[in-house]
Formats: C-alpha cells, sequence, structure tokens
C-alpha cells in the first residue's frame, strides 16, 4: 500500500516499479489507480 498525497488516503499503486535511489536505497514508484499520480514509497521491497 502507497499513499497518495492527491486523493490523500492509501491506494495499491498500478505499473509498479522497483528503482534505486541516488543515495542506494531501494524505493517503489507506481502510479494511483484513481486519480493517475505518481505514488512513491521508500524502503519495503
Amino acid at each position: 500500500m502507497m499513499y497518495c498525497v492527491k486523493c490523500r488516503a492509501k491506494r495499491e499503486g498500478k505499473n509498479a516499479q522497483s528503482v534505486t535511489m541516488k543515495n542506494g536505497k531501494k524505493a517503489t514508484k507506481a502510479v494511483c489507480e484513481v486519480c493517475g499520480t505518481t505514488m512513491f514509497k521508500i524502503g519495503g521491497n
């Protein structure tokens, strides 16, 4: 579950992909299934 800032709700994201940030930490990037905003979750991979 990720938090959508625009909807102000926790949602499952679609097209989720694992990314590595500049500092080497893992993160997950996805798109909100309701409004289409990009969501970002640090850690938890």
